[in-house]
């Protein structure tokens, strides 16, 4: 498995401070006291950027702050919008600095590149803090303020800083008759401890005990081990790095043999030999001695603490580097092209003295580590009162010694050469560690030649203005509308509306992506908090109808808008006894994909539109080859067989419910559903032509396993059904399954990971072997837009959807739901060209109204529950049971079940009536899964 620690490390090195650029003289000015106003008569506005996901955080906040302050109006703009501007390529750190400090006065301290500290991008914070007599360096922990002070200036106000600990096995250590850590070891103290109590528990690699949970991948112990040897590689500029440096070497080779050891450990591994292993499973298991960030969630979702285990906290090793064990965190900034410094000023100082929560409600000390800067704060908040008296002694050493801050900015190309190099040499037991740092080698002095070629142009660091806020609110006589946009970008949909605006300046359509909900998020529950809004799927339930206006008198009454310009097959998935509860925005359609280079082998035709089952069965028959692991399947269900058992009931003519709402119930006695499941089934126990039928519908079931990816991305499967090309990439018309040989960088080979292809194959995708059957709803995936049944501007809404229905900006590689966007030439110069064959090949059956109740979903909407339907399949496959008998079993009793549901019993005590030994997921404990896999 490839690491994603050393990513996520060069993305860290490259925001940390480094050598800057020349000072840049910054105004200077006196911040004015709480309550005062701004010399202007009218106040003064100033802007703040923030992230959609923590609007709700803010918005309390800027009122707060707005109350106490009546002379500073405070606008929040989307820093989505500021960020995620289409570009034509790769962008600078510094470029979207000074796009951030061009849109906005104020902004949370995003990836500040180290060139940009003492530019005219950021305003220089010291001269304000000096002038403000409120202001206490002495508040602050110890080197949070530091670590934005740079060039005798400050530029960044900290908010909340991070620190890792590692946490301890006492009862290893005990065991081991080895002193527990103490703060201030070293990483030469690290290993040695590892090895250890590694060595009297026997080693972990026999399943006893490991030394150290190395979520680096050898990266972080290298790092620690070469810097005593006078080899800093987070100083060394790419041009003088020199991987057959015998240090390097022998640093590595140690490494290696201490994950051979069991010393080091790594619950991921590439030795398709070696399975993958749940670090939090191992922890809990009391099989570490010493861990760093494991997640074990505990009945809520919170982290917890290992149960029956007696776990000590202590501080990383001093000499690690300060991105790993330092500080590290969240702060403010105030651009330099602000026209209210003091203004700004006062809002992010006032900012730093508050609480700023998580998303969703959480406080502060949810998240391990996340400190307030300011002593005052997180006394206040009681932040030392929430977490264990060694945690907290942990955390305080660590703040007491802050690690110092780099020198110099890393080199990435250093950085992502040596991680490629001791990633590599890790996880393959059988590698070789010169040859791995030699293409290492390789690989940079090629990407470092290259990159020479192509100078990087000079940052910007030019002075910049803050452009005015776009307007929060609609003009006078206009109507505003929310429109919420759960599963879609709101960055993309807001400039929608901003050129809707320009066509319609009566209507004020504000984007709403702010909700939180404690459980999941249910269609109703966005109905009540806008007056339009998108949604995922098509309304399934009685609550989803009821919350949502229907649109036919909309539709009826509007003589521009083309009735007939959605697929019919598309639109049945939104009508009700003659009422559209929607428009479809988007949609896809499952397809069969193909193994085109197993078909050239077995000399048949690749599929089309035109199959029925027995053409599917003919083919599978001809594909299936070989015997144990080299079995070639002519049929695999990628990711569970119910979706596609489903779709051949539909091609024999069955159904597996009638009726809808509190009406509906199974029809799973139906000669037609029945001689289906029998074929599928039959497709397994008769022909062999795809592998074990597996249904995991039991809670208490340990050993369920889909390997359908794994026979997939192997090229053991002739044909699967997916959405498009699915997990396969699109080249020249096919896609290609290569071998996984290339690595984190060009040139970089990594070994064969689980689940890769030895050899590469051509894949295809046509139509699903549809027949005259036609489609159900459940063979395409459609996403809607719909109104509120609550709202006061259903037409004001109705104008906006229309609008929307138009672009094609969030159609996300789907098909646009409108026939005419769809054919029309936008759509058709980005869409691939075999996917509008694809599409071309289902315009005849898209153009056959499809059966809503059909849709899966139906099946697990609460009004039914399959678990009696898959325990009769089951039955059938693995103790040849009687189908027939099995299946009139499962109707009675989930037609009972139903009942009792329509009657207005909650659904886990109906399961439970009807059947005593019910073991389906339908339970009321909030701890059990959610529902069956596949």
């Amino acid at each position: 498995m490839r690491r994603l620690f050393p990513l996520l490390l060069l993305l860290a090195l490259l925001a940390s401070c480094g050598g800057p650029a020349g000072p840049v003289p910054q105004p200077t000015g006196v911040a004015p006291q709480p309550g005062a106003t701004p010399d202007s008569p009218e106040g003064v506005t100033i802007s703040f950027a923030v992230w959609d996901y923590e609007r709700p955080i803010y918005e309390p906040l800027v009122e707060r702050f707005m109350a106490e302050h009546p002379g500073i109006t405070v606008v929040l703009v989307p820093l989505d919008d500021i960020m995620n501007v289409p570009s034509q390529g790769p962008e600078s750190s510094t470029a979207m600095l000074r796009r951030l400090v061009s849109a906005a006065d104020t902004a949370p301290a995003v990836g500040i590149p180290s060139e940009a500290l003492g530019s005219a991008l950021l305003l220089d914070l010291k001269p304000l803090m000096d002038a403000d007599a409120r202001f206490t360096r002495e508040d602050f922990y110890p080197g949070a303020l530091e670590r934005w002070t740079v060039n005798s200036g400050t530029w960044a106000l900290p908010r909340y800083f991070y620190l890792q600990v590692l946490s301890y096995n006492r009862d290893l250590f005990k065991l081991a008759n080895i002193p527990e850590p103490q703060p201030g070891w070293t990483w030469e103290e690290l290993l040695a401890t590892a090895e250890q109590v590694s060595a009297a528990g026997g080693g972990g690699l026999d399943g006893q005990t490991y030394g150290y949970l190395d979520n680096s991948g050898g990266f972080q112990p290298l790092i620690a081990m070469l810097k005593p040897q006078g080899l800093d590689l987070l100083s060394t500029p790419a041009s003088e790095l020199r991987l057959d440096d015998q240090r390097i070497f022998d640093a590595i080779e140690r490494i290696r043999q201490l994950y051979k050891d069991g010393v080091l450990y790594q619950p991921y591994s590439s030795d398709p030999n070696v399975p993958p292993q749940d670090p939090a499973e191992t922890v809990r298991q009391g099989r570490v001695a010493i861990w760093g960030d494991v997640y074990i969630p505990g009945p809520d979702g919170n982290p917890v603490p290992p149960e029956g285990i007696d776990v000590g906290q202590i501080p990383y090793p001093a000499d690690t580097p300060d991105p790993w064990g330092g500080l590290g965190g969240e702060g403010y900034i105030i651009s330099g092209g602000t026209a209210h410094p003091n203004e700004a000023w006062t809002w992010i100082e006032w900012l730093s003295r508050q609480e700023i929560g998580q998303p969703g409600g959480g406080g502060p000390a949810n998240m391990p580590g996340r400190i307030p800067a300011r002593r005052q704060l997180a006394e206040q908040t009681g932040f030392w009162d929430s977490i264990s008296e060694q945690a907290a002694s942990a955390y305080r050493w660590a703040l007491e010694h802050p690690a110092p801050l780099p020198t110099r900015q890393p080199d990435h190309l250093t950085l992502g050469a040596v991680s490629q190099a001791v990633s590599q040499a890790v996880s393959s037991p059988s590698g070789d560690t010169r040859q791995a740092l030699a293409e290492a080698q390789k690989w940079l002095d090629e990407t470092f030649a290259q990159q020479n070629l192509t100078p990087t142009p000079e940052p910007d660091l030019s002075p910049v203005l803050v452009a005015t806020p776009e307007p929060q609110t609609a003009p006078e006589g206009a109507t505003t509308i929310t429109f919420a946009v759960p599963g879609y970008s709101p960055s993309e949909i807001r400039r929608v509306a901003r050129a809707f605006r320009e066509q319609r300046p009566d209507i004020f359509v504000q984007i709403k992506a702010t909700e939180f909900f404690t459980g999941p998020l249910q269609l109703a529950d966005v109905a009540r908090t806008a007056d339009c809004f998108t949604w995922g799927q098509a309304p399934q339930s009685e609550a989803d109808f009821a919350a949502l206006l229907d649109l036919q008198p909309l539709i009826d009454a509007d003589g521009s808008f083309p009735k007939d310009d959605y697929p019919p097959a598309v639109l049945a998935a939104y009508q009700r006894g003659g009422s559209t509860y929607g428009l479809p925005y988007a949609f896809n359609l499952r397809t069969l994909n193909y193994n085109r280079t197993a078909f050239d082998a077995a000399g048949i035709p690749v599929p089309d539109g035109s199959w029925d089952a027995q053409d599917f069965l003919a083919a599978a028959q001809a594909l299936t080859t070989g015997e144990g692991d080299a079995r070639q399947y002519g049929y695999v269900a990628l990711n569970g067989v119910q979706n596609d058992l489903l779709f051949f009931i539909g091609q024999f003519g069955g159904r597996l419910t009638t009726g809808a709402g509190q009406d509906l119930r199974p029809s799973y006695t139906d000669q037609k559903t029945v001689a289906a499941i029998r074929w599928y089934i039959d497709l397994y126990k008769t022909h062999g032509v795809m592998p074990p039928i597996r249904l995991y519908y039991k809670r208490d079931d340990p050993g369920f396993e889909d390997r359908s990816f794994e026979y997939v991305q192997t090229g053991r499967a002739g044909m699967w059904f997916d959405m498009g090309y699915g997990m396969f990439s699109k080249e020249g018309g096919f896609a290609v399954a290569e071998p996984a040989i290339a690595g984190g960088g060009p040139g970089i080979p990594m070994p064969v990971e689980p689940g890769q292809p030895d050899r590469p194959f051509e894949v295809g995708i046509s139509p699903l072997p549809v027949g005259s059957g036609g489609l159900r709803s459940g063979d395409f995936y459609a996403r809607g837009m719909h109104i509120a049944a609550g709202t006061q501007n259903a037409q004001a809404c109705w104008e906006w959807l229309k609008f929307l229905s138009t672009d094609i900006t969030s159609v996300y590689g789907d098909f646009p739901a409108r026939i005419s966007v769809a054919q029309g030439e936008t759509f058709g110069q980005q869409a691939p060209p075999e996917r509008m064959e694809i599409y071309r090949a289902y315009a005849e059956v898209l153009r056959r109204p499809s059966t809503p109740g059909d849709d899966p979903a139906v099946l697990y909407s609460g009004q039914l529950d399959p678990y009696w339907l898959w325990k009769a399949i089951m039955a059938t496959v693995e103790e040849d049971a009687d189908l027939a008998v099995g299946l009139e079993e499962a109707q009675r009793l989930t037609t009972a079940y139903a009942e009792c549901v329509a009657g207005g019993e909650k659904p886990p005590a109906c399961a439970l009536k009807v059947d005593p030994e019910y073991q389906g997921f339908n339970v009321e404990d909030p701890g059990m899964p959610g529902g069956p896999k596949g």
